[in-house]
């Protein structure tokens, strides 16, 4: 018998509370109700499958005062199928539709008692077969050659965007997007038309255009890409389009033009669908996107656009970037698609890569990710970005090698859609390298973690750090020295919250805590810092994001010996090939690069060029935003080469400046290197003053073919990062991009501008020209003068002449309540007279700057003036107001 003990204690309690009791104790009454709680039915997960699929249900059942006893499954909706039930488990077999269906079963437990659940259901959605395709982008005639081989889809990577075809107004260059048109057609394949409307490779006529112009050629551009294509009977024959490409992340600028955010914050893709809709009424509509099945509130927030588009019956398919996947897990990914899947539309995996240098990662990431794309009901197919090595968008991410042998992935790829059995042996062993540093530090780049859940690699960042979150390095290599922590990050808003480090395992304690407080913005990064406890040897290293969601976006993460010189920095991110080669590619000389254990010059890996004729291999692109004009940069490499005579290794740098010519120099070169011993390269790159850089790519060549050759430890390094400057003027130097503060004053009309044309250190100055009277260039310093303080100021000044005259530097002061006072100081003598400056020269000014005690300063303004018109052109370099 049963009883509910909640209803027995709160009886006696009530009787107690009415002085219903005597103090002998009687049986319990064996004539009380028996009151048995009713279980609860848990009919499952819901499912997305295919038409002709076993489906197998799963249920389970609770019961707080008992056991269950009996499962009892039914069909609640949906095309009716012959449900076969044993127990907790249902199946059946997917019935055939011809557009997705749903079906809602309910499940019902009677537990031991005789006590039967509520009705708990799980919706199965049902999706037509899919013939699914594995195709690939193209950009040039190179990707053509032995495309039939591996694909049957073609997209064309870059000719199908609006930029690319009328980069002129209304001259339309059809010819690349014919090619692949054709190209599909004449071979049976399919083809995806991308893209129509996009933020990127748009005209730039375009941007001068109202609104309503803007929206004239936007159907102008659809309905010449509709005309381009018609088959014999007049209708348009493109099989699949890219309507509107990264509304999430890249909005067009024309947006407004199809009617902005609006009433559903997407009237502007709903407009563009519109359009599409009306131009192409037999096409499949597609929308597509990154960064949607790294995280589920990126797949949900995706999911109200799509679905704004279904309700209006506008939208054909879902599209879904594969990029940047390399960190995200299969799980996440099955469980992203299942939510978009939801909608009974078409998946489209549109631009896959896996942008590993290692082959055996590389192959063991595509087998994981591509087996869920391909197995899962909604996706109708696969498009690769590019397969050719030198032609993928990603460096590393080609599938066929330059000499046209497959990489692991593309072997493995090619097994599993043959379906022909144990694939898994075409796929390497992928062992972590590890993580080494010097004697004095170990930085942690965060984006280059091994294992994580929750968080998302971006770029060179690690965000959305939430509570509970992690990432973890393994085979971390401490020494004993090495006593201080510190992470890079930045945080913009919210909560502070901290990360912990934890070794060995995630369910350890922590070894050490560092709260992270806000930085002032996302893009703001600072640097945390705490002692750490002194260890040495191999450990696994797991870092855990605690209290808040939103942490902080992670640059990097450094243990160390505290108090050690802060490191050079190297613009080669990747030079010591400890964990692969990205970054880097195999050049032109025909050959291939790898990680390689067999030789090391630091740490246990180097990069090994193999299989190359003589020409450039080993090539890797500088970041040119890293690279100041006027500026020569160390740079070195170890080198080891095969063989048993000297050889010969060149160290070279192509550099591409704004408006000039291409320019190759050697860097260093050397030309009796002993065989199997390690050799240093060592010289200088040097960015001329003149050069705006748009390449700067550093490559080695002059080797004998047939060499193997291992690098290590490449660098290119940069200063140490300066002090904090006391310098009360931002950039002095005027090296950055742009006269933050500085403004002609007080009637404007004088052009102030950044120039190279004159410097007196660095590469740039402040060029003041098209001068006009009462025009002079200026800072106001309200904000960063104290009262009671006095300031020394310097300035460095040149002027164009042709004849010696006065350059004053003056000080405007205006404290409340009280006149405003003018004073200067440089540029005049003893006798308040003006100094004349010769032509052509620099010339230091120098005085000093006086702020009164009493003085609430609501202006405190530094201006040049006395210069008489007739001098075309003043410069103006390393100015600086630093306390005294």
């Amino acid at each position: 018998m049963k009883f509910n003990l909640f209803r027995v204690v709160f009886l006696a309690a009530a009787l107690v509370a009415a002085g219903c009791t005597n103090k002998e104790t009687e049986d319990p009454d064996d004539s009380a109700p028996d009151v048995n709680a009713p279980p609860v039915a848990d009919a499952g997960a819901d499912l997305t499958v295919a038409e002709g699929d076993a489906v197998i249900l799963t249920g389970s059942g609770t019961d707080v005062d008992g056991s269950i006893a009996s499962y009892n499954w039914s069909q609640a909706s949906g095309p009716s199928v012959t449900l076969s039930t044993d127990g907790a488990e249902a199946s059946f077999t997917a019935p055939a539709v011809e557009e997705a269906a749903q079906l809602v079963f309910e499940l019902q437990v009677t537990d031991d008692g005789g006590a039967t659940s509520e009705a708990d259901s799980v919706a199965v959605m049902v999706l037509p077969k899919q013939e699914k395709f594995f195709g690939t982008a193209t950009d040039s005639d190179n990707d053509y050659l032995q495309l039939t081989t591996y694909f049957d889809q073609v997209t064309p990577g870059n000719a199908g965007k609006w930029g690319s075809v009328e980069s002129t107004r209304d001259q339309m260059d059809w010819q690349a997007l014919d090619t692949a048109y054709n190209f599909a057609k004449n071979n049976g394949l399919r083809y995806k038309h991308h893209t129509l409307i996009w933020d990127q490779q748009q005209p730039a006529w375009l941007e001068g255009l109202p609104a309503a112009e803007q929206l004239e050629e936007i159907d102008e551009w659809m309905a010449a890409v509709a005309a381009r294509f018609e088959d014999s009977e007049g209708k348009v024959d493109l099989d699949m389009i890219d309507v509107v490409n990264e509304p999430l992340h890249a909005p067009a600028f024309y947006k407004d033009a199809l009617g902005g955010d609006g009433d559903t914050g997407w009237d502007w893709v709903i407009a563009a669908f519109e359009l599409a809709r009306a131009h192409f009424p037999d096409s499949t509509l597609i929308l597509n996107d990154y960064n949607i099945l790294q995280l589920k509130e990126f797949t949900e927030k995706y999911l109200e656009v799509i679905e704004l588009l279904q309700e209006r019956e506008l939208i054909d398919g879902i599209g879904v970037q594969a990029h940047f996947l390399e960190q995200t897990s299969a799980e996440t990914v099955r469980s992203n698609l299942d939510l978009l899947a939801a909608t009974g539309l078409p998946i489209y995996v549109s631009e896959l890569d896996i942008d590993f240098a290692d082959n055996a990662r590389q192959a063991n990431k595509m087998r994981d990710l591509f087996s869920v794309f391909w197995q899962h009901p909604a996706v109708a197919g696969v498009t690769h970005w590019g397969y050719r090595q030198g032609g993928t968008w990603r460096p590393n991410a080609w599938l066929l090698n330059a000499d046209g042998t497959e990489r692991p992935a593309l072997e493995w790829l090619r097994c599993f859609i043959a379906e022909e059995g144990d694939c898994d042996t075409k796929v390497p062993e992928y062992q972590p390298a590890g993580w080494a540093g010097d004697e004095l530090r170990l930085t942690l780049e965060a984006e280059l973690y091994d294992q994580g859940q929750g968080v998302l690699a971006s770029g060179d960042i690690v965000s959305h750090t939430d509570l509970g979150d992690w990432i973890l390095f393994q085979g971390v290599e401490f020494k004993n020295n090495w006593d201080s922590f510190s992470v890079n990050y930045a945080k913009g808003s919210g909560v502070a919250g901290s990360l912990s480090v934890r070794l060995d395992s995630l369910d350890n304690s922590n070894s050490l805590s560092v709260p992270l407080p806000n930085t002032g913005g996302w893009s703001e990064f600072a640097t945390a810092e705490a002692e750490w406890p002194a260890i040495e040897g191999s450990r696994d290293v797991y870092i855990r994001f605690n209290e808040v969601a939103d942490v902080g976006n992670i640059d990097w993460l450094r243990f160390g010996e505290a108090g050690a010189p802060q490191p050079d920095v190297n613009l080669v991110a990747n030079g010591d090939f400890e964990q692969n080669v990205a970054g880097w590619n195999a050049g032109w000389g025909g050959g291939d690069i790898e990680v390689s254990t067999a030789q090391a010059k630091v740490g246990t890996h180097s990069l090994i060029a193999f299989g190359f004729g003589g020409g450039a291999y080993a090539a890797y692109n500088l970041d040119v935003s890293a690279l100041t004009p006027g500026t020569s940069y160390p740079a070195s490499a170890w080198v080891w080469i095969s063989g048993d005579s000297t050889g010969r290794v060149t160290l070279t740098r192509k550099l591409a400046c704004e408006g000039q010519s291409d320019d190759y120099s050697w860097v260093t070169d050397e030309d009796s290197i002993e065989p199997q011993t390690w050799t240093q390269l060592q010289g200088e790159l040097t960015i001329p003053a003149d050069c705006t850089p748009t390449e700067v790519l550093i490559y080695f060549e002059n080797t004998a073919t047939g060499t193997d050759v291992h690098i290590d430890d490449v660098q290119v390094t940069a200063p140490a990062p300066a002090e904090p400057s006391d310098n009360l003027i931002a950039d002095g130097g005027f090296e950055g991009a742009s006269l933050s503060g500085w403004s002609a004053w007080w009637t404007g009309g004088t052009s102030l501008t950044l120039t190279t044309e004159q410097f007196h250190d660095g590469a740039q100055s402040m060029k003041i020209s098209e001068r006009t009277a009462n025009s002079n260039p200026s800072i106001d310093l309200a904000g960063e003068v104290a009262a009671g303080s006095s300031y020394d100021v310097s300035a460095w000044v040149r002027h164009t002449g042709p004849d010696a005259v006065s350059v004053v530097l003056t000080r405007k002061l205006a404290c409340e309540g009280e006149d405003d006072s003018y004073a200067a100081i440089a540029g005049k003598d003893g006798e308040n007279a003006d100094i004349l400056f010769p032509a052509n020269e620099w010339t230091e000014l120098s005085g000093t700057l006086e702020i009164p005690a009493d003085c609430t300063v609501n202006e405190a303004r530094l201006y040049f003036e006395n210069t008489p018109l007739e001098v075309e052109t003043i410069y103006i370099d390393d100015i600086s107001v630093t306390e005294q």
